[in-house]
């Protein structure tokens, strides 16, 4: 799909389906102040999906380089544990996260439900692939949320300690495989259309 119509799409997905567009439309008209406010929304939009592609946490030789959402995680603990419960993610998690629009946050609760739901997980992921590239979310969540997450790191002073890479490099594992089948979907929609 181009990236203009992934615009498109992503401005429909964020901004509601204000005004729809078909293909069957030659010439569409618009006043100086809906171009205005179009022209907005994708720049939010694209902002918006460059968010959603970054990782929370990049080393980049010696230096941890942490997202907003990351520096989050790391600095407010009230919110850490508001993410982290304590408790095992379940799809109604999932299903708030992304209803609230926290994306990174829903892929990475399916990350950790994973092997158990793999069907359904990998089918729910893919279910976005024409809004945005899944597959680089998917990876940004890991990088975002398994630096953070109890289970694998500990905090204490200014960055996340690995104290389980097992399960840090399993989660990563995961993602591998279901960016691998997101991959095989979209080579098999290819084919389809061809």
């Amino acid at each position: 799909m181009q990236l203009k119509s992934k615009l498109i799409i992503v401005l429909l997905f964020f901004f509601g389906n204000a005004m729809v567009l078909t293909a069957q439309e030659e010439k569409i008209h618009l006043t100086k102040e809906q171009l205005e406010a179009l022209q907005k929304n994708e720049a939010a939009a694209v902002s918006w999906l460059e968010d959603l592609k970054t990782p929370g946490v990049k080393v980049e030789g010696d230096q941890m380089i942490f997202s907003e959402e990351a520096l989050r995680l790391l600095n407010d603990k009230e919110y850490r544990e508001s993410v982290f419960t304590g408790k095992e993610f379940t799809f109604e998690d999932v299903a708030l996260s992304l209803n609230a629009k926290e994306i990174q946050k829903g892929y990475y609760q399916m990350l950790t439900i994973y092997p158990e739901n793999k069907e359904e997980i990998v089918r729910y992921i893919y279910a976005y692939d024409n809004i945005f590239p899944t597959d680089e979310v998917l990876i940004a969540a890991f990088y975002t949320y398994g630096f953070f997450d109890p289970n694998i790191t500990k905090l204490g002073g200014k960055k996340p300690e690995v104290y389980r890479p097992d399960l840090f490099e399993e989660y990563l594992r995961r993602a591998r495989e279901i960016i691998a089948y997101i991959q095989y979907f979209r080579k098999e929609e290819d084919k389809g259309k061809s």
